[in-house]
């Protein structure tokens, strides 16, 4: 339901391997919504004629759009929700679509050019496909029934919620659109990943909505003629519960982004016991694994508790000498037993974290083996948890290209990997970690140390401690 605002960059890494596509297509696709909003924008002017608006009545709806369009919440993929919405699906009820479509493009374009300084490309496109979508959503209102401006508490709500839905669906449709063709993506993947984690403040937005219409109508019940005060009143009642809103979902931003990088900071002082000749392996074993998983198109929940666990993968190690997890072993070599519990204490270490219980039950099964060989359980095939399979075929490319001792280069590890498949790993999971590590046709790199495309240049260095087991 929110107002979705494009903001994504051009060019993110998985965009880049289609051949230059996505850029060139976004072009089009912005082009064809600026020119439909323009003209749409030009056909709703005689709406004005029906609509009876005080100066003070106007600057309520702009300038509360204006204000709330600068408070936008990101969205997982890419975009965000602009809380503009409650006075956008207000004045779709008491206006009309076509006056509303005009403080929409008023309001973007304030907030996205001028405020933010967007190129003008995008605050453009973020103005006109708020646009098409409420003249397509007030469309929907009124051949329900809805009459603008008579607004019934129970009567139309048929009406009210066909509209809100519309609006919904196009919003949160076209930024999909724009940010899977700049990124390269599949648009449905796009659309789960904006969807879900806004579903609480979309409702929320649309009640405010609501509740703005319903006193708006009563208005001269409630402030009595058109004046300054009235509408500051009725601004105020739309403002401060959308103020807090946007506080309380940026906030709830800030403490995931701290709650990640303690993740992050716990690992890496788990490293210093554990993998302390070569730090930092579990922030790459996490960032392989996330983009195994966002390549196989999981759920954005899914991929953050691969991400987590892939950070505390080894936090099982803690209760395990150090003497034992040092000391030199062959790299094909299994472990031995006492490090084999190391899955099960790592698990019953996160599984009391309510957040976290996922990534235990994904720790817990990381040294599981497609063929059955593996441990704690020797559970085989689709019995290990996908994400436990993403996180051991990280676990393994990572530990062999960025081993302690000599490690092997990208090429050497990923041929190891596919020699793997079928038996250690699962082959589905091979194929796609070959697609994504591989480096591209043309490039023929001369050295082993270049980079592969999974960003992970391998280091010479002579120490202690395996390359595969992880």
């Amino acid at each position: 339901m929110g107002v979705q605002r494009f903001w994504c960059a051009t060019g993110s890494g998985e965009g880049k391997s289609r051949a230059g596509a996505g850029p060139v297509s976004l072009a089009v696709y912005v082009g064809v919504v600026i020119a439909a909003g323009v003209m749409g924008l030009a056909g709703s002017l005689e709406q004005w004629a029906a609509v009876e608006l005080g100066v003070w009545e106007l600057a309520l709806f702009i300038g509360l759009a204006g204000v709330l369009d600068v408070m936008v919440v990101p969205v997982a993929g890419g975009g965000g929700v602009a809380a503009s919405f409650a006075v956008l699906f207000a004045g779709l009820l008491v206006l009309g679509p076509g006056p509303t479509a005009w403080v929409a493009a008023l309001a973007a374009l304030w907030s996205e050019g001028v405020v933010r300084r967007r190129p003008v490309a995008r605050a453009a496109f973020n103005a006109t496909h708020s646009v098409l979508s409420l003249l397509a959503a007030g469309w929907v209102y009124q051949s329900l029934g809805g009459r603008v401006g008579k607004l019934e508490m129970w009567g139309g709500l048929g009406a009210v919620v066909a509209a809100a839905v519309v609006l919904w669906v196009l919003e949160t449709g076209w930024v999909a659109c724009a940010v899977a063709l700049e990124r390269g993506a599949k648009i449905w993947r796009s659309l789960r990943a904006a969807v879900g984690p806004m579903l609480a403040l979309d409702g929320a937005l649309a009640a405010v909505g609501l509740l703005l219409a319903l006193l708006y109508q009563s208005r001269w019940q409630l402030v009595g003629e058109s004046s300054w005060q009235g509408s500051l009143f009725l601004g105020a009642v739309v403002l401060i519960p959308c103020g807090l809103l946007f506080y309380a979902y940026r906030l709830q931003g800030h403490l995931q982004a701290v709650y990640v990088q303690s993740l992050r900071t716990l690992g890496a002082l788990l490293e210093a016991k554990v993998e302390g000749s070569h730090p930092g392996h579990g922030e790459r074993v996490a960032r392989l694994a996330e983009r195994l998983a966002e390549r196989l198109e999981l759920p954005p929940a899914q991929v953050d508790q691969i991400r987590y666990a892939g950070y505390l993968h080894d936090i099982g190690k803690v209760g395990i000498s150090s003497g034992l997890l040092n000391r030199a072993r062959d790299r094909f070599a299994g472990e031995p037993q006492p490090l084999r519990l190391h899955p099960e204490i790592g698990a019953a270490i996160l599984a009391p974290i309510h957040f976290l219980a996922p990534a235990a039950q994904i720790l817990r099964a990381h040294h599981e083996r497609w063929d059955g060989l593996g441990y704690p359980k020797g559970l085989r095939q689709h019995q290990i948890p996908l994400g436990a399979r993403v996180l051991a075929l990280a676990n393994a490319y990572v530990g062999m290209t960025r081993s302690a001792h000599p490690p092997l280069p990208p090429p050497q590890a990923l041929a190891r990997l596919q020699q793997a498949a079928g038996s250690r790993f699962d082959p589905l999971l091979v194929e796609t970690a070959t697609g994504l590590l591989s480096p591209p046709v043309h490039t023929a790199p001369s050295r082993a140390s270049r980079p592969g495309r999974s960003g992970f240049t391998p280091r010479r260095e002579s120490s202690r401690g395996p390359a595969w087991s992880g």
